[in-house]
């Protein structure tokens, strides 16, 4: 049925094509329409060599309204030198209204001005800054906004979360998704998307092997010279490019997020999750880490490790790689050492590191206060305005465990007073401007780069304080904030400028920091509009989220540990690489919202991204990379499936200590290791533990838990009846998770019932 479906009243035109090269330059190339639905078969010659194509093509036996294929290149006589086969896709009432999406890669096609700046770049032209500055880009792999010249997408699929190519045609009110797999003996996949000069068709091409013509991406520039190479081909090789084509009628951007996110793992095998490293014992190994490198006498702890000549941001920053976040998981679960120096941490940063403006200084190190302008001329204290977000949350939702252990640690009446202090000057600037902006000036409060969703996490941040200050203002604005950035940045299907270091690129930071307000906003307001919202902004999420586990070279440090990468975290379209963890939260929104609405898809995603988090802790007994650098404790942010920085770099450049260790410390303390419902005998396992319900009654059941890591386990178990799962989780829920204690290689079995209690482990 699908294959007779029209886009603009023209039949789908699918295309075999053959192209040779001269190093990584087009030399000839051939192309012939492929039939229709069944199998078809030609016998071209091309390149010196006899060919057989064999395609077949039919109904999805899996999904009704998708076509399955097959495209098979065979040469069965002679040679031919540097050739890649390909399957096309000829699209025709096309325009530059199409919303282009190759997931983690582009998004709108990345159809935006573009600055030639080098990294880490940073806005400051007159006509890109001030409070209604547009969305600029870096120099990074897009679709032209201009007409009349080449305009075209070549990536591979090393560069995207999930191989396939999607897009939303607005004009037609129809959307497709055409998937792939990573690959065939010769190699990654090429995805490319190659408009006509007047935009009105489009040719879309999965590639074997993958062949970025004439230039490839790197870091901020994409007029690199291409590596690429084509196969050689003699009698008996073959190649066989499998794909499965949707398309579909949608209304909106939104309605291609929500497909892709039901079809998104359709052409990989299920997700085979490993038992490795506990939480409890990932914990430990990062919390004494910390305590180790990280703790400052001054009485903080720093993002980074300092070493000599290392710059003032890998001492401390207020937000966005950990700072302000730090505190909260290590009070929760930390040892007494680990509470006092959080709790001492929070004293100093509104004690030491707060402007009279009653922002927080962006950076700090030695005594001293730094901007966020990476020493570009005119940014003078420019600061994220993410990081004052990030610690105002972060510090809230610590002042929540605070509160919920009975005040056993009692803030400061000077960190509540700052703390308020920094809401109302966040408060100030949003009413004065109607945003919070990407940049603001730290001393002045005003914004000076606007635009972006780079604030997505301060209707979070607004509502709890709200709601643990008793401030309805404070609710109100988190509920008007949160309705422009809906307007601006979720319905239109582009988040941008989260990180500080990508001018306003398409990131998933934002995105997940979208997720996480509303779901905060649903949480205290009880208001289900907002949980509308967080669905429909966690289908945008799972774009940036591998959605299989991608084959490293073998002898990569990714690939020697045979690492599952499943789950892991695109950054932006600009840096090129997955990352252990969300930047830099633990993704217990996306459980809270399968609680809330049943949807599984949201448990899954959580599921594996919490789960697969502690592969990347280097330890002394399996050192992640280079073990000199990669000490215990360690863990790196680059999980490349891309070559963007050098081939050499798939599934390797492990450079030290980052942001991910404290996505780690989250995910630990916020995502239970175990969740049941004893009454339905749903089990979801988190941690690194086997469990299964080996017999139940009314209301309990008992669960069998094996550890079969070598580490011992204290498993955080979350019991509930299936009536309760729609109930508030709010901040700390963790506090009232029992812990069972599995050693390592043991088994231990327990009853739970519907109170949540743990009444027997033996």
């Amino acid at each position: 049925m699908l294959w007779s479906m029209v886009n603009n009243n023209n039949p789908v035109s699918l295309h075999a094509r053959l192209t040779q090269f001269e190093g990584s330059s087009e030399i000839c190339t051939a192309s012939w329409p492929i039939a229709g639905a069944g199998n078809s078969s030609m016998t071209p010659q091309f390149a010196g060599a006899s060919w057989v194509v064999n395609a077949t093509i039919a109904p999805s036996t899996e999904r009704p309204d998708a076509l399955d294929g097959s495209l098979t290149f065979r040469v069965t006589a002679g040679e031919a030198r540097q050739v890649a086969a390909a399957l096309e896709w000829h699209v025709t009432g096309w325009s530059k209204q199409v919303f282009v999406m190759l997931p983690a890669a582009a998004y709108n096609g990345n159809r935006y001005p573009s600055r030639p700046y080098k990294y880490p770049p940073m806005i400051h032209e007159p006509g890109d800054v001030g409070v209604d500055a547009p969305i600029i880009i870096s120099d990074v792999p897009r679709l032209s906004v201009d007409d009349g010249v080449p305009s075209r997408l070549q990536l591979t699929s090393g560069d995207v979360t999930t191989p396939c190519i999607c897009f939303h045609n607005p004009a037609a009110a129809r959307s497709a998704i055409l998937l792939t797999t990573q690959g065939s003996h010769l190699g990654n996949h090429g995805l490319a998307v190659e408009e006509s000069a007047d935009r009105t068709s489009a040719v879309l091409r999965i590639e074997a092997p993958g062949m970025r013509r004439d230039t490839l991406y790197r870091m901020c520039n994409t007029a690199a010279a291409s590596w690429d190479r084509a196969a050689d081909w003699s009698a008996g090789t073959e190649v066989t490019i499998n794909f499965r084509l949707l398309i579909f009628d949608s209304g909106s951007v939104q309605d291609l997020y929500d497909a892709f996110a039901v079809v998104r793992q359709d052409m990989s095998p299920p997700v085979a999750l490993k038992q490795e490293f506990p939480f409890s014992a990932a914990f430990s190994i990062v919390e004494d880490k910390y305590n180790r490198e990280n703790w400052r006498e001054g009485g903080y702890y720093s993002v980074g490790v300092i070493g000599a000549g290392d710059s003032p941001g890998f001492d401390w920053q207020t937000g966005w790689v950990g700072g302000g976040m730090t505190p909260f998981p290590l009070l929760l679960a930390g040892s007494d050492d680990s509470r006092r120096r959080a709790l001492q941490n929070l004293d100093w940063m509104f004690s030491r590191a707060q402007y009279p403006s009653g922002l927080l200084h962006a950076i700090h190190h030695d005594g001293e206060a730094y901007d966020d302008g990476f020493n570009t001329p005119g940014t003078k204290n420019w600061c994220m305005t993410r990081k004052q977000a990030d610690a105002l949350y972060f510090v809230v939702k610590a002042l929540c465990l605070c509160h919920r252990r009975d005040n056993a640690w009692k803030p400061s009446q000077r960190l509540n007073e700052g703390v308020l202090l920094l809401a109302e000057r966040l408060l100030t600037t949003f009413r004065r401007y109607g945003q919070l902006g990407q940049y603001i000036d730290c001393v002045s409060g005003e914004v000076v780069v606007g635009g972006s969703t780079a604030s997505a996490i301060a209707p979070a941040a607004f509502a709890l304080a709200g709601q643990f200050f008793d401030r309805p203002d404070y609710i109100k604005a988190a509920e008007d904030l949160a309705g422009l950035l809906d307007d601006s940045s979720l319905r239109p299907g582009v988040t941008t400028g989260g990180p500080g270091e990508i001018l306003k690129c398409p990131d998933s930071e934002s995105a997940f920091a979208m997720l996480e307000s509303f779901v905060v906003l649903y949480e205290v307001t009880a208001n289900r509009h907002w949980l509308g919202r967080a669905q429909a902004m966690a289908a945008q999420c799972v774009t940036w989220c591998a959605s299989y586990d991608y084959k490293f070279p073998a002898d990569s440090p990714l690939g020697r540990l045979d690492v599952s990468s499943a789950g892991s975290v695109w950054a932006n379209v600009q840096n090129k690489h997955s990352a252990p963890g969300i930047c830099t939260l633990s993704g217990d929104s996306l459980f809270k919202l399968f609680r809330y609405t049943g949807n599984k898809l949201w448990l899954e995603q959580i599921r594996q991204t919490a789960h697969n988090i502690t592969q990347y802790i280097s330890r002394s007994d399996r050192a992640v990379g280079d073990p000199a650098i990669m000490k215990p404790g360690y863990i790196c942010e680059r999980v490349n499936f891309s070559d963007w920085e050098s081939p050499k770099n798939v599934g390797g450049n492990m450079f030290g200590s980052c942001w991910p260790e404290v996505s780690l410390l989250l995910t630990a303390v916020e995502v239970p290791g175990v969740y049941i419902q004893p009454d339905t005998k749903l089990l979801c396992v988190f941690d690194h533990v086997e469990a299964r319900v080996c017999d139940s009654g009314c209301g309990w059941a008992i669960v069998d838990c094996r550890n079969p890591t070598r580490f011992d386990a204290g498993v955080r178990i979350f019991a509930e009846p299936s009536s309760a799962a729609g109930t508030i989780l709010g901040q700390a829920a963790a506090l009232a998770w029992p812990v069972v204690s599995v050693g390592a290689g043991m088994r231990r079995r327990f009853k739970v019932d519907c109170s949540g209690a743990v009444t027997e482990a033996f």
